[in-house]
């Protein structure tokens, strides 16, 4: 199966390579550099060109406070939205399939219970608008698109020349470099290994299941930010300098869905969250080791 990658050095692409990759499909990497997705006529072009039986998007811009700003609000709708629209035309030309992710933030967490994928959207955030514009955009576009959904992903950090550290490495720095950590203890989702996420995806593909919206996220309780930060520090053997804090206390300029779990009804549950995140701490380089 050959399979086209957008953002393929982000935190999810890297493991969208591995996963499809290890499972013997022939994939092509498309970073920043080789090719610009808000330009429809170079998607076209290399689309064309590559013939590919499968497109995922992995390509996002997810700084959220900066959305807010107009100009950057221009920009992140280029990315977030005409992108995939861009990609989902040029699959529907190819006869592929379409992955796009997207996100809890089009909803905007006042149903005080796990979102199904066929809930409306009501995003209260300008990248939660950029996000579903996306969402609308592809399946418009392209009869065979998948809209994938996650949550707060944690996993290795991104690399290129645009590598964000993860929500993990930042919580781990943070806690070494300040005497007293504050984490908003009211804001609750659904963290997810985007390692899960990714094969997850590959089984989509290699079990073609029909198009439509999917929610791809580990299974367990809902989190707030600094239950998943405390349940990481406890498996580290961190215990001091980090405590919760309402939200409040950190202004931020976009309004974030405070409970926004995702529910998971159209695919097989994913692993739960304690075991993923088992998974994922004893690889990391600060884990600490016996012996």
């Amino acid at each position: 199966m050959k399979t086209m990658i957008t953002g393929s050095q982000g935190m999810l692409g890297q493991y969208l390579v591995e996963v499809f990759e290890s499972a013997g499909h022939k994939v092509i990497s498309a970073t920043r550099k080789d090719l610009d997705i808000t330009d429809i006529e170079s998607v076209l072009s290399f689309v064309q060109d590559k013939k590919p039986e499968v497109i995922i998007n992995a390509a996002a811009y997810n700084l959220v406070d900066k959305v807010e700003e107009p100009e950057i609000f221009e920009l992140a709708m280029k990315i977030n939205a005409k992108g995939p629209e861009n990609l989902a035309k040029a699959a529907q030309i190819v006869h592929a399939r379409f992955v796009h992710f997207s996100t809890d933030y089009v909803f905007d967490g006042e149903k005080g219970d796990y979102y199904q994928e066929d809930d409306t959207p009501n995003p209260i955030s300008k990248y939660g608008e950029t996000k579903l514009e996306g969402e609308r955009l592809a399946l418009q576009a392209c009869d065979k698109t998948f809209i994938c959904r996650v949550v707060k992903l944690f996993g290795n950090q991104a690399t290129g020349e645009s590598g964000k550290e993860g929500f993990i490495d930042i919580m781990l720095r943070l806690n070494r470099d300040l005497p007293d950590l504050k984490i908003a203890d009211d804001e609750y989702g659904l963290p997810t290994y985007a390692l899960d996420a990714a094969r997850a995806v590959l089984e989509l593909m290699e079990k073609d299941y029909c198009p439509g919206i999917y929610h791809l996220v580990n299974e367990g309780e809902p989190v707030s930010v600094y239950g998943f930060a405390k349940e990481v520090f406890e498996a580290m053997g961190i215990t001091e300098n980090y405590r919760p804090c309402p939200r409040s206390d950190f202004p931020r300029l976009a309004k974030c869905p405070h409970y926004s779990p995702l529910a998971n009804t159209k695919f097989p549950k994913l692993r739960p969250r304690t075991e993923a995140l088992a998974e994922f701490l004893s690889n990391h380089p600060s884990f600490p080791r016996r012996g």
